[in-house]
């Protein structure tokens, strides 16, 4: 094909129109970009974050009632840390403290004589450890491998593995990064 103008008195073979371009409009593109980053956000919180709202004074200085918690689902898991975790009891969710990870013996023996393989554990914890009423489990009590075992902060109201034993790491649902303090607000 040449690209030479056809003179005045040849007929020319009829154009076919330029495609055009449709663009969207300035609510349409609004609402795709608002998609994209609701999208972005429920994949952020469905698989590596998780907010977690504390009920009661059980983590009491660490947490209040009130208090929002942000967790991060992958992470190692250490002993120290807050984590959050469904109760195996009531299915609720809740946020207690790890004091053992792995095999371990803990035995409780008196108002504040938790001892973790026969040496009481370095806490910042001020509240005693007692063991707790109804409990299904029986001191010493011997973790396995895979076991994890939390404690709250205000040991002396608190749910936690005194009453239903160990967790598997498996039912923990993230670590505790942030909170927010909403007393006050």
């Amino acid at each position: 094909m040449s690209n030479r103008e056809p003179s005045p008195g040849e007929a020319s073979a009829p154009r076919k129109p330029r495609a055009t371009r449709r663009h969207a409009g300035p609510v349409a593109q609004l609402l795709i970009k608002l998609a994209l980053i609701g999208g972005v956000l429920a994949a952020l919180f469905l698989f590596v974050m998780g907010v977690h709202i504390q009920q009661g004074n059980r983590m009491y200085p660490f947490l209040m009632d009130g208090d929002v918690a942000v967790t991060y689902k992958l992470d190692r898991y250490r002993v120290g840390d807050v984590v959050a975790y469904r109760n195996p009891d009531s299915g609720e969710k809740a946020l207690s403290r790890i004091v053992a990870l792995g095999e371990n013996t803990l035995t409780i023996t008196g108002p504040d004589g938790l001892l973790i393989n026969g040496a009481s554990p370095v806490e910042s914890v001020f509240y005693p450890t007692a063991p707790a009423e109804g409990s299904r489990i029986s001191f010493p009590y011997t973790m396995q491998e895979t076991g994890v075992f939390v404690l709250d902060d205000y040991r002396t109201i608190g749910v936690d593995s005194r009453t239903f034993g160990e967790l598997k790491e498996s039912d923990l649902l993230g670590k505790v990064v942030y909170v927010f303090r909403r007393r006050g607000i």
